[in-house]
This record gives structure tokens, sequence and C-alpha cells, in this order.
């Protein structure tokens, strides 16, 4: 049984744990008592599909959300700043414009994600698949990157200043424009045989 569709309410406190509409709009099951909804950190180990993935422009700071099936979600200009996202299922998802700022992607799947424009700065995003995402003019500067799938990803114009980039798959990414000064790659790094990291500001770090 599915649970009731409700839309979108704005937070009535900014930086609370209060995610009352934002939750509901997800179709994720809150706490009975509404002074105290907050999202249940055993959720992400569950086998719950949320019946309802549409929650554009949704603040869902600091949410714990690991191991959620977010599949195909609308979270278009959505705040997910510092949120738990570790191995979650974003593949399809819509996070155009979404500010994912700090937050814990590592190990999730992101394969053929719409990110244009995200800001993923300082993101953890540890061995994720985002193979064929679209990341144009996204903001990934100083984001955790190691070992992440990035084989046909979209990032022109993208910024990956300062980066970590060691041992992550970059084999046939678009990078026209991207800003790579500062970015570490290693030995481990698979890059294009016509690609010049050094020529792009990119830092070797050998072992």
């Amino acid at each position: 049984m599915g649970w009731a569709r409700l839309q979108p309410v704005k937070p009535l406190m900014r930086g609370s744990r209060l995610w009352s509409g934002a939750l509901l709009a997800l179709g994720i099951p809150t706490a009975a008592t509404f002074a105290q909804l907050e999202l249940d950190a055993q959720l992400g180990r569950s086998q719950i599909v949320f019946p309802s993935k549409d929650c554009p422009a949704c603040n869902l700071t600091g949410a714990e959300l690991p191991g959620a099936d977010l599949s195909g979600a609308n979270l278009k200009e959505a705040i997910l700043r510092q949120a738990n996202l570790q191995a979650a299922d974003l593949s399809q998802a819509i996070l155009n414009l979404a500010d994912l700022r700090g937050a814990n992607l590592s190990g999730s799947a992101q394969a053929g994600a719409f990110l244009w424009e995200a800001d993923l700065a300082q993101a953890n995003l540890q061995q994720t698949d985002l193979t064929g995402a679209n990341l144009q003019v996204a903001n990934l500067s100083g984001a955790d990157l190691r070992r992440a799938i990035l084989t046909g990803a979209d990032l022109t114009g993208a910024k990956l200043h300062n980066a970590d980039l060691r041992g992550a798959d970059l084999r046939g990414a678009f990078l026209e424009g991207a800003d790579l000064t500062g970015a570490l790659y290693n030995a481990q790094t698979r890059l294009d045989p016509t690609f010049d990291p050094q020529a792009r500001g990119m830092v070797l770090v050998k072992p």
C-alpha cells in the first residue's frame, strides 16, 4: 500500500531536522508525532522502495538516506547539503541545480543521472558510479572522486578544481572547458590516451 502524496512544504525552521513536507512528498514514512518528524536512519538499510520520488526544490539538509532507492527521482533544485546518500540508487535521477555540498554519496549508483550545474563541492563521491551522467557546469571543487567511475560522463565546463581523482576512471568522459587545476591523479587514474593531465593543471601524486 502506498503512502498519501502531499505537496512539499517549505521548512519552518532553517537548519532544523523537521523535513515534514519534503519527506511526505517523497513518500517516506515518518514518525507519528508531527513535532518530531525526521528520517528513520534504518530506512536506508531496508528494502523499502519509495512509492513517490518527486520532490523538486525540497529541503533535505542533513537527511539520512543511506541505501535509498531514488532511481529516476525528480530532485531538481533540492537542497541535500551534508545529506547521507551512501550507497543510494540515484541512477537516472534528476538533480539539476541541486545543492549537494558536503554530501556523502560514496558508493552510490548515479549512472545516467542529470546533475547539470549541481553543486557537489567537497562532496564524498568515492567509488560512485557516474557512468554517462550529465555533469555539465557542475561544481565538483574539492570533491573526493577516488575510484569513481566517470566513463562517458559529460563534464563539459565542470569545476574540478582541487578534486581528488586518484584511481578514477575518466575514459570517454567529455572534459571540454572543465577546470582541472590542482586536481589530483595517480598511476591508477584512467584517462584517454590523448588527454594530457599536466597540460590541464592536474597534479600527479606518486606512491
